[in-house]
């Protein structure tokens, strides 16, 4: 289907939304404590996550506790709901979702309720944890109406509405805090709000790829919405890679294709790559870390560092 209809139509149902929102149809919930919401116009692909797992960690930094609520896109909880603990044991990405999980791998030290309903899994995370939260993360809040927000982040790429599905219009912004420019060389129309700009720094997860010799050229393995971006970082990074299997984001894979991935790789003197998302769900299929390099984007500020801080934490 064309992007640029899917785009007007996903983004007229959402000014709908916002609409009966204002009007008072559909009720929003204030939470008993700060309210920082992280999302997108274009639908996926903007780097929101790697943003959410910065706040968090600069949170923690400043003795501030913290909640990470997130949907659990095609999770078994995001219907029924759950919640994640602080600590070191993996999260499961059937349950939760690839997205909370990662979340978990990248802010172990952070609460984290899976759920659509975020009201909800905010109150369970809450009488788990005992402390009151002092900050709560919403992941992939732009488009979410139930919840007050105290600052609406948002990422946006060098890509229109024709060249990605876009969900809102970029009239949209001007509710925006901070505009976080996330990816592409051409400047997005931001509707004069304040900006922001990050390049990404492409780090190895730690533990991954122990058995690996570094001069192997790379299969690249992803089910993310912008794999060719992935790549580009990848090498623009120093790896080499020969050769790139792309699968639909939230890619379900299986632990007999996985293995065969890695066998192939081996007979062809490859080695396997995959990102920090994908990378979740290989875990929970009992493939060894030892195997794969795991890649994970992490933002660097080309642009309005001291501008992020303030609206943040000044």
């Amino acid at each position: 289907m064309n992007a640029s209809f899917v785009s007007y139509a996903w983004s007229s149902l959402n000014r709908l939304a916002r609409l009966a929102t204002e009007c008072g149809v559909l009720a929003s919930e204030k939470l008993p404590c700060r309210v920082i919401s992280v999302g997108n116009i274009q639908a996926g692909g903007t780097g929101k996550t790697p943003l959410v797992a910065l706040i968090a960690h600069e949170a923690a930094a400043r003795g501030i506790r913290v909640c990470l609520l997130t949907r659990g896109y095609r999770s078994e909880w995001e219907s029924r709901g759950g919640v994640i603990a602080p600590g070191p044991k993996s999260a499961d990405p059937k349950s939760a979702g690839d997205e909370a999980a990662l979340l978990h791998e990248l802010c172990p030290a952070a609460w984290i309720g899976v759920g659509r309903d975020r009201v909800r899994q905010f109150e369970e995370a809450q009488r788990a944890a005992i402390q009151p939260f002092e900050l709560v993360i919403l992941d992939d809040g732009f488009q979410h109406w139930k919840i007050k927000k105290d600052i609406e982040i948002v990422a946006v790429t060098s890509d229109g509405p024709a060249e990605a599905p876009h969900r809102d219009f970029a009239e949209t912004l001007k509710r925006a805090n901070l505009v976080v420019w996330t990816k592409g060389e051409a400047r997005p129309l931001c509707a004069g709000r304040p900006f922001v700009r990050v390049h990404w720094r492409i780090e190895r997860l730690p533990g991954t790829g122990a058995d690996i010799p570094p001069e192997l050229p790379l299969h690249l393995v992803t089910g993310i919405a912008s794999a060719r971006r992935a790549r580009e970082a990848i090498e623009a990074s120093g790896f080499r890679i020969s050769e790139h299997s792309r699968f639909p984001d939230h890619m379900n894979y299986n632990g007999d294709q996985v293995r065969g991935f890695l066998a192939e790789a081996k007979k062809r003197s490859l080695a396997v790559a995959t990102t920090g998302k994908d990378w979740v769900k290989w875990r929970a299929l009992g493939i060894s870390p030892n195997q794969v390099l795991v890649f994970e984007p992490l933002p660097e500020f080309s642009e309005g560092k001291d501008l992020w801080l303030k609206t943040l934490w000044g």
